[in-house]
């Protein structure tokens, strides 16, 4: 039974099977790669008066269902912000490259016309058995196993592959086991599902995949469910963009930016 995505020997993080891409069972999901990441930075930060407030994250390749490391730097240290970059590498080849920006969290009285918009849903109640391909009706399209088949979730609106939808997501499984997974990681893990909720199909055969994510929070999410609002848009370039709003209970906890690029489904590859 699967306890966590990633297990830890030594200085490895070994994926288990709900790591996993829908595109294919050898790679990594997007998610645990910017999760791991987000993990890895938040670690290395010194101080517990800064929150990390964006987090970028290059995947320069397809993360292969292997053990990975991770290095991090401080490439700027204070009192009032802080910036740490982070590789993970499989073997000696770099997978992905992250820069991460932390903010100080400080009590201050924001005017009416100042602050975020009251919240629109009200996440779920009580048990939920769906994930996100069955939620979408993904799950005879994609590879059956991986952080797609784990993450619960319960659409609001779309999730249409039309390239725009609305969702409740949680996160079943600690990211580290035997480590106490944040709600800033948690966002993390789960943000690059904005390229799913929000997934644009140019044919039956033609989706887009994201190159990158930028997470942005103003605060740290509440509770275990994390709503996904995704809006995907394209040029005639097959270049486009995912954006994402990232809501709980109370509001608006922040935004998802993601640089798509067209993909034939796995269905399509020959």
């Amino acid at each position: 039974m699967t306890e966590a995505l990633f297990q830890r020997d030594g200085d490895l993080y070994v994926p288990t099977p709900a790591c996993c891409s829908p595109w294919s069972p050898q790679h990594l999901h997007g998610g645990p790669v910017v999760g791991l990441m987000a993990h890895a930075v938040e670690q290395a930060s010194d101080s517990e008066s800064l929150n990390m407030t964006r987090l970028t994250v290059d995947l320069l390749r397809p993360a292969p269902y292997s053990p990975l490391t991770v290095s991090t730097r401080l490439v700027r240290g204070g009192k009032r912000l802080q910036i740490l970059e982070a590789s993970l590498l499989a073997g000696d080849t770099e997978v992905a490259r992250a820069s991460a920006l932390f903010l100080e969290n400080s009590s201050v009285s924001v005017p009416e016309y100042g602050c975020f918009p009251a919240p629109e849903f009200e996440p779920p109640s009580g048990p939920v058995e769906a994930n996100i391909s069955e939620a979408a009706g993904w799950q005879n399209q994609f590879s059956p196993v991986g952080l797609h088949s784990t993450a619960k979730a319960v659409v609001i609106d779309g999730v249409k592959a039309k390239g725009h939808g609305i969702a409740w997501m949680k996160l079943p499984l600690p990211l580290v086991q035997g480590v106490k997974t944040s709600p800033t990681v948690m966002a993390a893990t789960l943000c690059d599902f904005g390229n799913g909720v929000g997934q644009l199909s140019l044919s039956s055969e033609v989706g887009c995949i994201n190159a990158d994510v930028t997470l942005y929070l103003h605060r740290a999410p509440v509770g275990e469910w994390l709503g996904l609002d995704a809006r995907s848009r394209m040029q005639e370039t097959g270049v486009g963009l995912v954006e994402t709003t990232l809501f709980d209970s109370q509001g608006p906890v922040g935004k998802i930016l993601q640089a798509i690029i067209t993909m034939k489904m796995p269905w399509a590859q020959g």
